[in-house]
């Protein structure tokens, strides 16, 4: 009987005592479709003991059902019962309806779970909420109309005074916007197809934008008889997508200011520049994946008939960085024709950021060759090492000192070293040897084995093939990279 029946049914035995107290009850037949809490289904059921298998329903309202049902023969039910099954110590909760009927000794008792309606409502409550969107209908011939609760809610309307008809609904409708609604109406008069629109409605001192997906069913004749609406509240996510159209707008007119001011402060090198004693190579690398940053050079004959030579790093990147890496590029120079030593202008430089730029730190390696000794005068501000190239070796120089920008007073020492014919000088931004899981010495170790393997070659021209064999380790950040060669016809010093 079980085996037809569609429903959730089980039929149970009562289990005895040696008192002929009942003890719990065995199901001994079940419904193909019935399914326990535990996911057991139709025949899988059978031998379980309601008490013994469900723990829950033995302190709950159920044993004193099944009790009466089997002393006075009367069938009853729970229409809204609350089952909590404990699961890896997990509490989930279920509500059924519970039928319980005697027969053939036992019980017969059907089940419907109540919570799948419950659950699908709530569902579609959270749908509607979280996507700021109702239903409605309405009936063109009868003028029923039924709204769900969150267009209500769009609409800032009680329920108790009911939803709108067609007619008042263009009452609160923008007066530019009531051809948008005449136009849908008279095209669902017509199409087949679900028709979208937006419109502009008054909801309390302010007009919200609304999406509406309207369709339209029709009689056995092809009479439209009612009206099914999807509406949603885009105001916020209108208001949200200009504010990020005029960000990105923002944002690509200040990478185009970036750009100019940084062709402006650091025009394509493309020839060597000649300059005392010196032929010098200069490349900035821009950032493949970011804005334009704040890393400069400068390479510049001073009026002394010496060179400065100079490579700095504006810490942050776009227009605020490039902004920075000018003034103090421009700073460093006019520092410099005012012949300043590099220890000073560094000195100088961060008193300078310290009150005019406290927002900015930077790091630069400064230095000024002079021709007549070949004498390198050089320091640092938290700047990677110099490297100079000599008879195929590479070495590091570095005059270490604190970041510009830190502390409000701060000393820098320098260093100096005279170079020799042919030598070469290669100053560079931390792009060229940092990279993500690769530390500051295994950059520059590796960037001294590629000018190394290079060199060995015997290129005809060493500065240009260094040069063209140089490229930035990390292409999310910007770099600088000069290169100085001491030309062969300086005059051995006195």
């Amino acid at each position: 009987m079980l085996d037809g029946i569609p429903a959730q049914a089980a039929w149970s035995v009562p289990i005895r005592g040696h008192d002929g107290e009942i003890l719990d009850f065995e199901i001994r037949a079940a419904s193909p479709c019935a399914q326990d809490v535990h996911g057991r289904v139709g025949r899988q059921m059978i031998g379980t003991r309601t008490f013994g298998s469900y723990p829950s329903v033995a302190v709950g309202p159920l044993p004193a059902l099944y009790m009466r049902v089997m002393e006075t023969g009367e069938s009853g039910e729970f229409t809204r019962y609350l089952h909590t099954e404990v699961t890896q110590g997990v509490p989930h909760r279920s509500v059924y309806s519970v039928r319980v009927v005697k027969a053939l000794g036992g019980l017969l008792v059907t089940w419907t779970r109540d919570d799948d309606g419950d659950r699908l409502a709530t569902r579609l409550a959270h749908t509607e909420r979280l996507g700021n969107l109702g239903w409605g209908r309405w009936n063109l011939i009868t003028g029923d109309i039924e709204w769900s609760e969150q267009l209500y809610r769009i609409h800032d309307r009680d329920p108790a005074g009911g939803p709108l008809g067609l007619k008042q609904y263009r009452e609160i409708v923008h007066p530019d916007d009531l051809p948008v609604v005449d136009r849908a109406l008279e095209d669902l008069a017509t199409t087949e197809v679900p028709y979208e629109y937006e419109l502009r409605i008054r909801v309390g001192d302010e007009y919200r934008l609304l999406r509406n997906m309207a369709e339209v069913s029709r009689d056995g004749t092809g009479r439209p008889v009612e009206i099914h609406g999807v509406i949603q509240d885009i105001t916020d996510w209108r208001r949200t997508a200009d504010q990020l159209a005029a960000a990105e707008q923002r944002l690509a007119e200040e990478s185009r200011l970036t750009a100019e001011l940084q062709h402006i402060v650091l025009p394509v090198q493309e020839e060597f520049l000649t300059l005392p004693g010196l032929r010098v190579a200069v490349r900035y690398d821009a950032a493949a994946t970011a804005p334009l940053g704040g890393d400069w050079y400068q390479a510049i004959g001073l009026d002394t008939d010496e060179t400065l030579l100079a490579v700095g790093d504006v810490a942050g990147s776009g227009l605020a960085a490039a902004s920075a890496m000018a003034k103090l590029r421009h700073a460093i120079t006019g520092l410099a024709f005012a012949d300043q030593a590099p220890e000073q202008i560094l000195v100088t430089l961060n008193r300078l950021l310290r009150r005019m730029r406290p927002d900015v730190l930077a790091t630069a390696v400064v230095a000024r060759f002079r021709p007549e000794d070949r004498r390198l005068t050089f320091t640092h501000a938290g700047h990677p090492p110099m490297l100079l190239v000599r008879d195929g070796m590479v070495q590091r120089l570095l005059q270490p000192g604190v970041l510009l920008g830190v502390f409000d007073d701060v000393d820098y020492a320098a260093a100096s070293i005279q170079l020799e014919p042919d030598d070469l000088l290669v100053m560079f931004t931390d792009g060229l040897i940092e990279r993500p899981g690769r530390d500051l010495f295994e950059g520059l170790d590796a960037l001294s084995a590629t000018i190394t393997a290079v060199l060995r070659t015997a290129p005809a021209d060493r500065l240009a093939a260094v040069m063209n064999a140089l490229a930035p380790s990390n292409t999310s950040d910007d770099t600088c990279i000069l290169i100085a060669h001491l030309t062969l016809n300086i005059p051995e010093a006195a």
